[in-house]
Order: C-alpha cells, then structure tokens, then sequence
C-alpha cells in the first residue's frame, strides 16, 4: 500500500492569489485606459475650438480685406460691410452661434461662440494705443476681430471642463 499523496493540482490559496494578481492587473489597464480617453478628447477639443476659431477669423478677415471698404454699421459685437458684388453682409453672434447674413439670407458659421468683439481704429490713431475708439463707420481704418470658441462636444470626458480658445485677428481695411 503507498502512502504518497498525488501532489498535482492547486490549493485554494493559490487560486486566491492568483485572482487577486489578476484583479491588481485589470484595475491598472482599466485606470491606464481611462487617464488616456481622458487625455485624447482634451487634446481632440482643444484642436477643434482652436481651428473653428481660425478658419472663422481667415473667412470673415478675408471678406472684410476684400470688400469694398465701406462699412455700414460697426458696433462692438456686430460688423455691416459692403462686399465685392456690393451686397450688405453682416457678422453677429446669436445666442451662441456666429452669424453671417447677406443678401438677406442668414446662415450660420460656427456654434459654441462664446465673445464676438470687434474695436475698430481710424487713421488718426497710434497702431498700440491703449483704448480703441469706435468712430463712424466712414472713418474706420483697421479692426481688431476677438473671438472664443468653445468645444461643441457636450460629453465632458472624466469631469473634463469645457475647453475654450480665444484668437485676435487684425484686419486692415483696403481699397480707401
């Protein structure tokens, strides 16, 4: 008769240990996946607020150079110009979106606008003065466009907070 034992298997311990290895490992690849989604979509709407920003200053800066100088109506959230085929064209905000309107049809350009403002200068005044005055329309030389944009991305990744860029452009006026 043998008295051996048949040493194969796993005992309970074991496999106790091995799980909680196993948990150990899972929780780390989770919380690593986690901080990296996190980080993706905050480089990803910091991209999006930063190019909707500058493709909206390159179109109404481009509008603005090419017009024909003749500004209707400037005020300090809204600008009225005549363009190239000599119809009215306004910029405003919205509610939140930036708008365009010409030929009396209103389209909107981009979503999430957080500021318009628009200082304009005359020809009489210092390129780095302080306080930028709004004059007539007719005497208006130069305007400084500011826009921020926010993320249009309603899910906020992680508790996230709303990415938002701001970018000045300068836009001087031609054909005067």
């Amino acid at each position: 008769m043998s008295f051996w034992r048949d040493e194969r298997g796993i005992t309970l311990a074991e496999v106790l240990v091995a799980c909680a290895a196993l948990g150990l490992v899972g929780a780390a690849v989770v919380t690593i996946h986690g901080s990296a989604v996190q980080t993706y979509v905050i480089g990803s709407n910091k991209t999006e607020v930063q190019q909707n920003a500058r493709v909206v200053l390159e179109r109404m800066g481009r509008e603005i150079r090419q017009s024909s100088g003749a500004l209707t109506a400037a005020t300090a959230t809204s600008l009225t110009f005549v363009d190239q085929t000599t119809n009215v064209t306004t910029y405003a905000l919205a509610g939140g979106t930036l708008t365009r309107t010409a030929n009396g049809v209103t389209e909107a350009v981009i979503g999430n606008v957080k500021s318009l403002t628009f200082a304009y200068w005359n020809g009489n005044n210092p390129p780095n003065a302080l306080a930028p005055p709004v004059g007539t329309p007719a005497n208006i030389r130069r305007v400084d466009i500011t826009v921020q944009t926010g993320s249009e991305d309603t899910v906020v990744a992680g508790g996230v907070a709303d990415t938002t860029a701001e970018l000045t452009t300068t836009v001087r006026l031609r054909n005067l």
